[in-house]
């Protein structure tokens, strides 16, 4: 979809006909209502006089303009405020000039609503009521996997075609400046619903969230120390990937939300990251490299890491303390912190990160032991082919080592400074032996990565990316925009209605961000590009 020619109405506008065509319009490139009108179509019984079309667009139009996602607003917006031409253009019929009016447009708008959540709902969970487990069991729609699966699908597709809608504002140029960078997280988005209680022994009155913490997966109630964590919220878990800018260049894009995915927190992270990463994927953008934090490192490799580097992106990780050091090895070579390495690199730069957080060796030792690791890093033959298998070679191999090794001989001389191998082997493994091994993609899996682990190359692109994101979710929780973190202003309860209140807010997000980039490309244009020669014989030029 390409946005070319398509400008956002400025804020404050929410009435004008402008501004309520941008929305539909938005809408309209999503196709989420007519893929909606398709599965709610009925052959028998009254036709629906509301067309989703109108409640998604009135539902953006109060997200732009940083209102309370509240259904009695949407029918106030619908029925009320806005002109007989925007009514027109929506398919509204009619009006709600007094009480009785309103309340039959607010039945029609609710029904509305709830339509388009059943048609995918991955729960069958029982909302509005505090039960007890016998109670919620009993009353609990029966859903077999396959079927929990496909309306999870369903909706995660419909989420995301709202986002990518918002995405697609932007034109060829803005598109073509990403590099392919992205950042993932995951975020708490708290629910309208206290938790079950104990007291009582009740459930939650949206039994579909679940405890969310801090640390950890976000759902363990104790550490690895056995401390209980502190629970924040009764609230869902909104996993979002965000575009990035490549670390050191200047900026040339707004930084957007890509993809979203709700679930319980902690359930599944990685699965739940991949599935994100595929659907951005599918909609054509460019993948690269992906900041992602330790929640995603402990993921299983099978759901999260080999799917994701079979995507195209290269995963960028930081470790928990207890995957520090030597994490496989194959062939004889090692793959520390990330990377594989000689088998006789010496101790205190496999244990360096090790040291460092326990605070043994200072900041400046840190560094130079992680620069030191750089002759020990075997050489890729070439890079992986389409199985993701991978020919690496020992660094003291070849006709330009980077390695003093006495098994090879042709590294020997001449001693210029190299590092030396101090112990080798005294059983050289294959590594050692051969010119190259060949490595599996799923050894090590789990903490492979391209770039070297706390390397400045490392360094720069987690942070510019764990900024990005981080960034995101700061933004997208501004109590006096968004507001994703105050769940007074969307209160229907449901994993559905949540997951639909949170794209379009994400889309009012993205809006506010292409926004502002242009207003500021607008205003502070980039630089022309100075000339890299310092003189020319056109500067020479007699004049005359």
């Amino acid at each position: 979809m390409d946005g070319c020619g398509l400008e956002i109405p400025e804020p404050a506008r929410l009435l004008d006909e402008e501004t309520v065509a941008f929305a539909a319009a938005l809408i309209d490139r999503s196709a989420v209502a007519t893929h909606a009108e398709a599965a709610l179509a009925r052959r028998t019984g009254r036709p629906r006089s509301l067309p989703v079309r109108a409640v998604l667009a009135a539902l953006l139009l109060l997200a732009a303009d940083d209102r309370p996602l509240h259904l009695t607003r949407v029918t106030h917006l619908l029925f009320r405020r806005l002109s007989p031409a925007s009514r027109a253009l929506l398919g509204v019929t009619g009006s709600a000039p007094d009480h009785r009016a309103f309340l039959a447009a607010y039945r029609r708008v609710r029904y509305c609503f709830h339509l388009i959540c059943s048609a995918a709902d991955p729960s069958g969970l029982p909302k509005n009521r505090c039960l007890t487990q016998s109670e919620l069991t009993a009353a609990s729609r029966p859903m077999t996997p396959e079927q929990t699966t496909a309306a999870r699908t369903r909706l995660e597709t419909l989420i995301n075609a709202l986002i990518e809608a918002s995405v697609s504002v932007l034109d060829p140029a803005e598109r073509a400046a990403s590099g392919g960078a992205a950042g993932l997280d995951a975020t708490a988005v708290p629910l309208f619903s206290r938790g079950p209680s104990r007291r009582t022994g009740l459930c939650a009155s949206d039994p579909d969230g679940g405890w969310y913490v801090r640390e950890g997966d976000h759902r363990d109630a104790e550490d690895h120390t056995g401390r209980r964590r502190t629970r924040i919220a009764w609230a869902l878990e909104a996993t979002i990937v965000t575009t990035a800018r490549a670390p050191g260049s200047p900026p040339g894009h707004p930084n957007l939300a890509l993809g979203l995915a709700l679930t319980r927190p902690g359930e599944d992270p990685g699965g739940t990251g991949a599935r994100v990463l595929a659907s951005v994927a599918a909609r054509g953008h460019q993948p690269g490299y992906l900041g992602a934090d330790r929640a995603y490192s402990a993921a299983r490799p099978e759901s999260f890491h080999l799917p994701v580097r079979a995507l195209g992106y290269s995963p960028v990780m930081d470790y928990r303390i207890d995957q520090l050091g030597i994490q496989a090895s194959s062939g004889g070579a090692l793959l520390v912190e990330g990377t594989w390495h000689c088998p006789a690199m010496p101790g205190p730069l496999i244990e360096a990160t090790t040291d460092h957080r326990s605070a043994a060796i200072t900041a400046d030792l840190y560094a130079a032991r992680i620069a030191a690791r750089s002759p020990y890093r075997l050489r890729p033959k070439d890079g992986p082919d389409d199985d993701g298998y991978q020919r690496l070679s020992c660094p003291a191999a070849g006709s330009h080592p980077r390695l003093i090794c006495p098994l090879r001989q042709s590294s020997l001389s001449p001693r210029d400074g190299r590092a030396k191998v101090p112990d080798p082997p005294a059983d050289p493994p294959r590594v050692c032996r051969q010119t190259a091994i060949t490595i599996a993609p799923d050894v090590g899996a789990r903490h492979r990565q391209d770039l070297p682990f706390a390397s400045p190359a490392w360094q720069d692109s987690y942070a510019t990316m764990r900024n990005t994101i981080e960034g995101l979710n700061g933004f997208i929780k501004d109590p006096a925009r968004e507001a994703l973190a105050q769940p007074a202003r969307r209160r229907i309860r449901g994993i559905t209605a949540c997951a639909l209140f949170t794209a379009l807010l994400l889309m009012a997000a993205n809006l506010r961000k292409i926004r502002a980039w242009r207003t500021r490309a607008t205003q502070h244009p980039a630089p022309a590009p100075t000339r890299r020669r310092r003189t020319s014989l056109h500067d020479h030029h007699p004049e005359g």
